[in-house]
Formats: structure tokens, C-alpha cells, sequence
């Protein structure tokens, strides 16, 4: 059949009309699911809060970020609402003054055909008078955000200082701008990188204001981890010609120990061996640590003790 002219005919008949068909969505509308009468419901979670208000004049603090929505309607309607980028759960004191106001949720960006409901269905906001300050900024790395073989030796932002809007409640509640790292990895060189700026009181409870601009240049410049310990002496060997010791004193009573954080924890003490053989007098001598086998390096590596003899 497909060698004769009629059969080309009828192939290209069926070709024309299943492409109308799709053009004019002939086929979803026949089989789709609202013609079907099929319902749906759906919880579209963390919907973005937007708040309408005076935002030139007041401040807006205690605004939940996000919600959850539970939409219901057609099948159809509620797949393409799930899928979704513009819709908002919109508070509105457009018209508000300063003060704390209660209000319920309204949606944004669903069809008309579509029932919601917002958990939590109302919020309270409080509105402020709006106020700017500059403050300056915090570098905040510890240690504990170093890799254990380092240590933190400077560390700085840029810029040092940013603008700081809010109510003024808030901006009163200020006690710290401190800067961390996005990216949390562990730090194991000298690092610049993108910094968030996060508000605190003096309990480090985080306050809700506009920091402008939000991220700073942070830079830590490190070095090999160290401690200061206490140094011990212990004596071996005995005085000459039956003398007796009184004391051994040290010129260095603290050093700094090196390596790893997690390997110098426990140690507390290093000692310093004064060996006693062949001295009758009270002297002095040159005398090196026991290192711990955790131990990479001492700062200094050895010490003068003065023994004291009756």
C-alpha cells in the first residue's frame, strides 16, 4: 500500500491530523484530568514569606522566612502549582503604622481555580522605625575551624565596617558583627574567601536586621599548631664526694610544644633529664627535653639548669 499514491495520501492525512491535534492540545484536552473532574491535594513546602509595608520609613523584624502551603483543585493545576517558581505567601500592612500587627497569609501565583491553606495561617510582625548605623565587622574563625596540625596567626575583613538597617530596638540589641565562612570546610593554609555577616547580642542570640553589604573578604593566615607546657626536672645519677642536692631551677620553665592538636591534648608536662654524675659544686649545665613521640618540635630545644649542692 505504501507504493500506491492512495496510500501516501492516507499516511499524510493521518500525519496532518494527529499534528493539529497537538498544536491545539486536542488530546490534553480530551484525556486531562480536569475534564475528568479528578481533584488533588498537595502541601507545597517552604513557600518564600514576602511583606508589603512602609519599607522607606519602617522596618519589618519577626517575618517567619518561609511556610507550607496546602493547595487542592484540579490535577492538572496542582502539578503546575507544585512546579511553580513565582508563588509568595504575601503578609500586607500596607497602610500599618510602628507597632506589632497580626495578619493572616494570602498566596500569590496560584490559578483561580485553586483552595489553599497556610501552616501557620497568620504571623506577627513588628514594625519599627526605620534606622541605619555603621558597625564594624568581627572576623569569627577558631581554632576548631582550623585542620589539627594549625593554628590561627592573624586573621582580618575587608571591608571592616558595613551599614546596619533596622528598628531601632534592634539595632540597640547589637553587640557583634561576626563574619564566617560559607564554605565550611577545614583550613589547613593561608585562606581568602567570601564571608556572611551575621548579627548577635551580647547572648549570641542571632537579631533580624539588613546588613549591607551582607558578605566580606575573610582572611585567616595560619601556622603549626602549638601549646606552652610546664617542664619538669628529674635527676639522675649522684653527686660526687658524698655532696647532697639542694635544688635544680631551670632557665626555661614553660616551652612551646609542636603537632598535632588532637596529639598534644593529654600532654601537659614535658621533662628535662639533669644528670648528677661527676659534679661536687654548685654549677650550671646545659640540658635537653624528653620529647614525647607526639611531639614534632620544642621551642627551645633545650635549657640551662642550675643545681645547687650543700
Amino acid at each position: 500500500m505504501l507504493e500506491s499514491k492512495w496510500g501516501l495520501r492516507l499516511i499524510a492525512l493521518v500525519l496532518a491530523l494527529v499534528f493539529f491535534l497537538s498544536v491545539n492540545n486536542m488530546f490534553g484536552n480530551i484525556f486531562n484530568a480536569d475534564n475528568l473532574g479528578q481533584k488533588s491535594t498537595e502541601t507545597i513546602q517552604e513557600v518564600p514569606v514576602q511583606v508589603k509595608y512602609n519599607n522607606k520609613s519602617l522596618y519589618a523584624s519577626e517575618v517567619p522566612d518561609k511556610v507550607d502551603v496546602e493547595i487542592s483543585g484540579p490535577q492538572s493545576q496542582v502539578l503546575k502549582a507544585e512546579n511553580g517558581e513565582n508563588i509568595k505567601a504575601v503578609l500586607d500592612l500596607s497602610g500599618e503604622k510602628a507597632g506589632k500587627h497580626t495578619t493572616q497569609f494570602q498566596v500569590n501565583g496560584l490559578n483561580k481555580d485553586i483552595d489553599y491553606s497556610v501552616k501557620p495561617k497568620e504571623a506577627t510582625v513588628n514594625l519599627e522605625e526605620r534606622v541605619s548605623k555603621t558597625l564594624k565587622v568581627e572576623p569569627d574563625v577558631s581554632n576548631n575551624d582550623l585542620d589539627s596540625d594549625y593554628k590561627i596567626s592573624e586573621q582580618s575583613v575587608s571591608p571592616e565596617t558595613v551599614k546596619v538597617t533596622g528598628g531601632q530596638d534592634q539595632i540597640d540589641k547589637i553587640a557583634y558583627l561576626k563574619a564566617t565562612y560559607k564554605n565550611k570546610s577545614k583550613i589547613a593554609k593561608n585562606t581568602t574567601d567570601i564571608a556572611k555577616i551575621t548579627a548577635f547580642d551580647r547572648n549570641l542570640n542571632k537579631i533580624d536586621v539588613s546588613i549591607q553589604p551582607n558578605e566580606v573578604n575573610l582572611s585567616v593566615k595560619v601556622e603549626d599548631y602549638s601549646k606552652k607546657v610546664k617542664v619538669k626536672t628529674k635527676a639522675v645519677g649522684s653527686l660526687s664526694n658524698g655532696r647532697e642536692l639542694d635544688n635544680i631551677s631551670l632557665e626555661d620553665e614553660e616551652v612551646e610544644i609542636y603537632g598535632n592538636k588532637d596529639d598534644l591534648e593529654d600532654i601537659d608536662e614535658i621533662t628535662a633529664n639533669v644528670n648528677l654524675d661527676n659534679i661536687s659544686d654548685t654549677t650550671e649545665k646545659n640540658v635537653k627535653f624528653k620529647v614525647p613521640k607526639d611531639v614534632t618540635k620544642v621551642n627551645p630545644n633545650g635549657t640551662t639548669a642550675k643545681i645547687t649542692v650543700k
